[in-house]
Order: structure tokens, then sequence, then C-alpha cells
């Protein structure tokens, strides 16, 4: 009967330390995917920015239809650097590019927006 018992005790702590690490895992995985969504958030809010800018005619501090001579300062609803991450730009002519890397070291975003007639196209790419 002690044997059994002792078996028991055993198999039941292995069973609740697999669980644990799974459990972990999982928790691991949904911070990521968490802070992945809120840089994509973040970047849409550089683009917005970026978006006006571009529209904004030179004389009043705009881009005149171009991305050129954008900069941080220029975006104003995101922080270069915040609590989901941080972000570059780099624009010329009708296309620009904003990489974001999250808080979580494993997360990193590329969007690279091209004005056109029809609006804003943005493609989204994670490398």
């Amino acid at each position: 009967m002690g044997q059994q018992q002792l078996l028991l005790v055993i198999l039941v702590t292995i069973l609740i330390g697999v669980a644990a690490v799974v459990a972990i895992d999982t928790m691991q995985e949904a911070r990521t995917n968490s802070n992945e969504t809120a840089v994509r958030q973040d970047i849409l809010m550089i683009l917005n920015d970026a978006q006006i800018y571009y529209r904004k005619p030179e004389m009043v501090g705009g881009g005149g239809n171009s991305f050129d001579g954008i900069s941080q300062q220029h975006i104003l609803s995101v922080e270069p650097k915040n609590e989901n991450g941080y972000y570059e730009i780099s624009g010329s002519g009708n296309t620009l590019t904003v990489t974001g890397t999250g808080s979580d070291a494993s997360v990193k975003v590329i969007a690279t927006a091209t004005i056109n007639g029809d609006g804003m196209e943005i493609s989204w790419s994670t490398p």
C-alpha cells in the first residue's frame, strides 16, 4: 500500500510540473502576441501622422505631397520610445517605412506605406 501511494504522489508531482511549464509557455506567448499587437497599433498611429505630414503644404511645415524630410518630430501621437517599444521612420517620395521593435525583444514589425491615387497602401512584414 505504501508503494502505491508513493508512486501516486510522484505521478501527481510530475503532472503538476508539466502543467506549470505549459502554463508559463502559454503566458509568454500571450505576452509576445500582445506586445506585437500594441506595436502594430502604434505604427498605424504613426502612419496616420505621416499621412498628415505628406498632405500638408511645405509652407506650413509639411511634406508637400512627399515624405522627404520626415522625422520623429513630425509624429505627434506616438513617442519614438514608449512602453510598447521603439520606432524608426524613414521616407522618400511617396513611400514611408516604419520599423517598430517591441519591448519584448522577439517582436519586430516593419510597415511600408505607399501613397497612391486611392489612398495609402500598407504592407506588413515581421523579419
